[in-house]
Order: C-alpha cells, then structure tokens, then sequence
C-alpha cells in the first residue's frame, strides 16, 4: 500500500514538472497605456523567453476605467511567430465609452486562445 502511495505521488510530482518545463513563456520588456478621446492605445515590445518557437500571438487589453467599467480588446503582434529570443511590437487599440482609465491589463494568448504564461511589468 505504501509503494502505491509513493508510486502515485511521484507521478503526481513528475507531471507537474513536466507540465511546467513545457509551458510557453513570454517577457514585456516595455509597454504603455495611454488614453486618448474615446479609447486607449496599449502599445509596446514583448520578448520569447522560452525554448520554443511562439506562434499566431495575440495581445489582449483588458482597459478599467471609472465605476469598475470594463473595456476590451485584442490584436495580432506585427511579428505573429517568435522564436526563442525574439522580440516583436504590439499595439492593441481599446474603443471606450468612459473619460478616464483607472487600470489597463495585459496578456498573451495564441490561436487557440490560450493563455500564454507572461512576466507583466507596470506600464511606463
């Protein structure tokens, strides 16, 4: 019973590290979000920091404003396929109906809108 156990959580163990040694890996290096007249202009560089090449990426723009109202939108980054290393420029307009901006939040995700784990700075 014991062996079992052991056996069970050392698999348990083992999937997990796997699972996070596979996981797609991204870097802001820099990025701003800045209001203008109905809408928010999120633009900026990100970088592959992973072992495997990205493919058809997205940046989606998650923009908060007054009253906890919510704005969102996405666009493709100019270079969709990054290899390790790489650096790409993405700029992602966001259509409000709101005159300030409390919070914008970034993210990543691919063709099949998953989510790509990202390192997200404050925006400058």
């Amino acid at each position: 019973m014991k062996r079992w156990l052991i056996l069970l959580v050392a698999l348990a163990i083992g999937s997990m590290v796997a699972g996070q040694s596979s996981g797609y890996r991204l870097r802001v290096v820099s990025w701003s979000c800045k209001a203008f007249a109905r809408g928010v202009l999120v633009q900026g560089t990100v970088r592959n920091i992973s072992a495997r090449p990205l493919q058809d990426l997205r940046a989606n723009v998650w923009v908060v404003g007054p009253g906890l109202r919510m704005a969102s939108n996405s666009a493709p980054l100019k270079d969709r396929n990054l290899m390790p290393g790489e650096v790409a420029h993405f700029e992602v307009r966001v259509r409000t109906g709101f005159d300030s901006v409390n919070r914008c939040e970034l993210w990543f995700r691919n063709a099949r809108v998953i989510q790509i784990a990202t390192l997200v700075p404050n925006p400058r």
